[in-house]
């Protein structure tokens, strides 16, 4: 039985459920809201309660200012999932979002409290791998939205067709660019945990080395699974990606009983 969540505005839970053995806390990618991991919910039901984080700036944060530092992020988030510390619960992220999920983890465990029971990480390179990709965080407005779309795909085009909407969107964007830019990982011991790394086929900017890197980040067991499609595969193969994931939670559940 996990404990009900408090209302948070870091926390956004379409579907909360009680009765199901685990937690699924899930990290956005950069400039993504939580929205993005709602559609989750329905299709892990009876597996998990997905539970997304919603950073400041973006949807009903918009008002707020974007925090810019990965140890700020996952500072703040470990405050968030510090009552949580006796439910079993799984970290998952994509891009970015795989990042927060490794250093929230390693917050915790730096705290003295439980960490989680595993960690899915997707279209993500593994910390310590150099990258590859000049910076984008510095550029102009124009220069910024034209990169990242050709880099990425990952601007709506709802969103790149509407100059206010566009201004809404950008300085969540250009925190979390900056915050992963300028992210530079610690030597700590590997996280305890079964690690699932998700790739695309396609992904020119995760390649499979780097996606594979994420092994030696954990001692708990590594599994790695691999969608057609490029770096925002997670959507484009979302009825694959989650029954991959509905897998991985079954496993974790058989091992624990």
């Amino acid at each position: 039985m996990l404990l009900p969540l408090a209302p948070s505005k870091w926390l956004s839970c379409p579907r909360p459920n009680s009765a199901v053995p685990v937690r699924l806390w899930c990290f956005p990618f950069a400039g993504g809201g939580a929205a993005a991991w709602h559609n989750w919910s329905a299709h892990l039901a009876t597996a998990a309660e997905v539970v997304a984080v919603r950073l400041p700036g973006r949807e009903n944060r918009l008002a707020e200012t974007p925090l810019s530092a990965v140890h700020h992020l996952t500072s703040a988030l470990a405050d968030e999932l510090a009552p949580y510390p006796d439910q079993t619960f799984v970290f998952c992220g994509h891009s970015f979002g795989a990042l927060l999920a490794f250093e929230v983890a390693r917050a915790l465990r730096a705290r003295g409290l439980p960490g989680p029971a595993g960690l899915i990480v997707s279209g993500a390179r593994a910390p310590g791998t150099p990258r590859r990709e000049t910076d984008l965080h510095r550029l102009a407005d124009d220069q910024l939205v034209a990169e990242v779309d050709q880099r990425y795909g990952g601007i709506p085009a709802a969103v790149r067709a509407n100059p206010e909407f566009l201004a809404l969107f950008l300085p969540a964007l250009r925190a979390d660019l900056t915050a992963y830019e300028t992210y530079r990982p610690t030597e700590e011991p590997k996280l305890s945990l079964p690690l699932l790394a998700l790739g695309g086929e396609d992904d020119r900017h995760v390649l499979r080395a780097e996606l594979l890197a994420w092994q030696l980040h954990a001692t708990g067991g590594f599994t790695s699974e691999f969608f057609p499609g490029g770096h925002f595969f997670l959507q484009t193969q979302a009825p694959d990606v989650v029954a991959c994931v509905a897998k991985f939670l079954r496993l974790l559940k058989q091992e624990s009983d």
